[in-house]
C-alpha cells in the first residue's frame, strides 16, 4: 500500500510538472540524451491550404540562437529524409527556449548567406540575391523562410515544434494577346524592377537593399507552344514598387498600360485579391501568377494596352471596340 500511495503521489507531480510546461526531462534526468526534442515542418501557406512541404522542399537549414541573439549553431538536412511522410528534425534538448531561425529550400546556386561562428548576432543572419549587374534572367530556385521561432517554450508540452514556411520566390508567366490571338512575346523586352534583394532573420528587407531587373527566363524558359515567357522574382511585399514595362524590340515604343509606360505590378497583382485575405497574406500565399495584356488589334493602337488579366482576373484600360 505505501508504494502504490508513492507512485499515486509520482503521478501527481508529474501532471502538475506537465501542467506548468516542465517535461520529466527538466527534472528527472542529468543526461539528456535521452530527451531529445523534434521540429516538423509544414508549408500550407498556400492558396491551396495544403501541406507541400514533402512535395516541394529539397533542403533545410535551422540557425538556432540562445535568448540574447547569439549564434549557437545551425542543422540542415535535405534530399530523400525530407520526402519521408512525418519527416522531423531532431533537435538537443538543451535548445530548449532557444530561438531558431529557418531557410528552406536550397540556397547555394543563386542566394548567399553568411559564415555564422559562435557567438555572432541574429542580424549578421541576412540572405542575399546579387545576380551580375543586378539584372536576373535566372529560373530561380524556389526558397522558404521561418521565424524567428522560439523552441519549445514553456507553454508547449509536446517534444514536436511545428514550423510553418512562408515561401520567398515567386513564378511570373506573361503573355500577350492581338485580338484573339497570342503575340510572339520574344518579340518584346519585359522588366519587372524591384528593390529586394535581401532578407533578415525577420524576412524584412535588408539594410543595403539592391534594386534587381528581373527579366525572361532564358530560351529554355520560352514557351513556343503558347507564345508565353516566364519571370522569376524574390518575394513580393504590400507597400513595395515593381515596375513592370513592354517595349517592342525593333520599334521601341513602350506599351501604353493605363496611360503609362510603366506600372506598379504589385498594385494590379493585389487587386485579385480574395476579399477576406489582408494584402501581405495574398502575395504570401500565391506564388504563381499567370499575366496577360491585351492590345488593341489596330496597327494605330496597337501599344496601347486594353486590359490586364492575371490568374483570370481582368482590368480594363480600354473599350474592347478599339
Amino acid at each position: 500500500m505505501e508504494i502504490k500511495r508513492h507512485i499515486e503521489k509520482y503521478k501527481i507531480i508529474l501532471a502538475a510538472f506537465m501542467a506548468a510546461g516542465i517535461t520529466g526531462c527538466d527534472v528527472l534526468h542529468d543526461d539528456f540524451s535521452q530527451c531529445d526534442l523534434f521540429l516538423e515542418f509544414r508549408y500550407d501557406y498556400n492558396m491551396a491550404n495544403e501541406d507541400w512541404f514533402a512535395k516541394q522542399v529539397e533542403e533545410v537549414k535551422v540557425y538556432v540562437f540562445d535568448a540574447k541573439g547569439s549564434y549557437i549553431q545551425t542543422f540542415t538536412e535535405n534530399g530523400s529524409p525530407l520526402k519521408s511522410p512525418g519527416y522531423r528534425m531532431q533537435i538537443p534538448y538543451r535548445l530548449k527556449g532557444s530561438t531558431a531561425v529557418v531557410w528552406a529550400g536550397k540556397t547555394d546556386s543563386f542566394y548567399s548567406l553568411p559564415i555564422m561562428t559562435a557567438g555572432d548576432p541574429i542580424d549578421k543572419l541576412i540572405l542575399k540575391y546579387e545576380p551580375e549587374n543586378n539584372i536576373s534572367n535566372n529560373h530561380l530556385d524556389a526558397l522558404w523562410h521561418s521565424g524567428p521561432l522560439q523552441m519549445f517554450s514553456s507553454e508547449n508540452i509536446s517534444n514536436t515544434e511545428t514550423v510553418s514556411l512562408i515561401r520567398n520566390t515567386n513564378d511570373i508567366t506573361i503573355g500577350i494577346t492581338q485580338g484573339n490571338t497570342l503575340v510572339d512575346i520574344s518579340k518584346y523586352d519585359i522588366q519587372l524592377i524591384a528593390t529586394n534583394s535581401s532578407y533578415n532573420y525577420k524576412n524584412n528587407f535588408g539594410d543595403k537593399n539592391k534594386t534587381i531587373t528581373y527579366c525572361p527566363c532564358l530560351e529554355a524558359e520560352y514557351d513556343r507552344a503558347s507564345f508565353q515567357t516566364r519571370i522569376h522574382t524574390l518575394r513580393l511585399v504590400e507597400d513595395g514598387d515593381m515596375t513592370f514595362s513592354i517595349t517592342e524590340k525593333v520599334s521601341g515604343k513602350a506599351i501604353d498600360i493605363g496611360g503609362k509606360t510603366t506600372i506598379n505590378l504589385i498594385d494590379y497583382l493585389l487587386m485579385s485579391k480574395p476579399e477576406m485575405m489582408s494584402e501581405q497574406e495574398y502575395l504570401d500565399r500565391r506564388y504563381e501568377w499567370d499575366i496577360n495584356i491585351r492590345i488593341g488589334d489596330k496597327e494605330e493602337n496597337g501599344y496601347i494596352a486594353l486590359s490586364i488579366t492575371i490568374n483570370n482576373w481582368t482590368y480594363w484600360f480600354q473599350p474592347t471596340d478599339m
